[in-house]
Formats: structure tokens, sequence, C-alpha cells
């Protein structure tokens, strides 16, 4: 079997191409079977194209969980995924994985679970790099984004959740506002087609979408020809 299917990066996100090359052999026997049938092949390979890009979009969720501590939702919250398909030369399908980059609080191994900066009790001086500083307290935050990695403690980061409601892992930058409050950042994670485009979960979702389009290709054929006759 000759593999069509391929990652790319590209600005803002990462794209899987499948293309009929993918299965080449289902091809070949494609049209052979629907030779005296007008415009069998064409029907069952794009029925074949379309049901590919269907499972790969599930099966990109699984991928990326083999590799990344995150859950479903927490996947699905930051995904942007857009299909296009070209049909000039060959059937052809292209999905691409883009969207923000998501929390670190959103993976796995994030503590801890509930906001613990207690603004109420006021400033106390925290040594920070070497000089002292007047900060809220609260429990140092942990996180990670890999399975196989262990979790890391961060010495000047804490889990907080905004007046918008919602909720992170910030560390604070050691300037202030303007009203002269720490100034804070929230600790991010990868974004989908980061996760996507790492080199285990890309292989995976390019070896799986060429196997299902030759299954599928075989399937959409059959059902041609129990239909015609």
């Amino acid at each position: 079997m000759n593999s069509a299917a391929s990652t790319n990066s590209i600005t803002g996100g990462v794209t899987v191409t499948v293309s009929e090359a993918a299965g080449q052999e289902a091809v070949e026997r494609a049209k052979a079977l629907l030779a005296g049938i007008p415009d069998g092949v064409d029907k069952a390979m794009k029925a074949a194209m379309s049901r590919t890009v269907g499972r790969l979009r599930s099966e990109s969720d699984k991928a990326i969980q083999e590799k990344y501590d995150i859950s479903d939702a927490g996947i699905r919250s930051e995904k942007n995924v857009r299909v296009g398909y070209s049909y000039q030369n060959g059937v052809q399908a292209t999905v691409t994985f883009s969207g923000r980059k998501i929390p670190l609080y959103r993976f796995g191994g994030a503590s801890p679970a509930v906001p613990t900066q207690d603004i109420a009790a006021g400033r106390k001086p925290v040594m920070v790099h070497g000089a002292w500083t007047m900060q809220y307290q609260g429990a140092a935050a942990s996180g990670h984004q890999f399975k196989d990695t262990g979790v890391t403690q961060f010495a000047d980061a804490f889990v907080a959740r905004m007046k918008s409601g919602h909720t992170g892992i910030f560390e604070r930058t050691g300037g202030e506002t303007h009203d002269g409050s720490d100034a804070i950042r929230e600790i991010m994670g990868s974004s989908v087609a980061q996760m996507v485009g790492k080199q285990e979960v890309a292989q995976r979702l390019t070896e799986e979408s060429c196997q299902t389009f030759e299954t599928e290709l075989d399937r959409a054929v059959y059902r041609i020809l129990t239909g015609w006759r």
C-alpha cells in the first residue's frame, strides 16, 4: 500500500491530508469491480473519503490522549476543526486542526484542584528570586502535560479564579499592574494543533487514516454493487 496521508505544519494549525493514493490497492479493486457502473468509482471514493474524515476527527482525541494527560472535554473546549475536499486531481480531503493553547490547569495532574489563593488574608512578605516581595498567600501549583512525565511543581505559581469565572494556574511575572497589583500570567499547555503535530500522534493518525480509507472504500464498493443489482 502506498500511503499518501501526511501531516504538515501551517500557520495557525496542523493539516492532515488523505488522498486516494492512501489505499491504492483498494482503489484498483474498486475500478475493476465498478467498471460497468456509471460514476460508480467516483461515488465510492467520495463516500469512503467522507467516512474516513469522520473517523479521523473522532480518533484524533484518542491519539492525543495516548500521549497527553487530558480529558475529552479539555480537548474539545479548544479544538477547531475544518474539513476541505478536492475532486480535481482525484479525491482528496484535508482536515485542519487549530485553536488556542489549552490552559495547563485542564491537563491531568493539576493541583490544587480548587483555587487556594487567600486574598482576604492580605499580602505577606515572600522571598522571590532573592528579594522580598509582598504577595497573597496560596499553595504552590503543580501540573504536567505528558502521561509519561512526572508532575512539576511551580514554586511561584498558584491556582486562582478570575473575576470572569475562569480558573487556571498563574505565575507572578515580578512586575506590577497599573494599580500596583502583582502582574501575573497564566501557564498554558499545548494547543490541539501542537498535540496533533507531535510525531507519535501524527504517525498514528496517518496510519489509521490509510487503513480506514481502504476499509471504507471496499464497503462503499459493496454497497454500490448490491444496490445496483
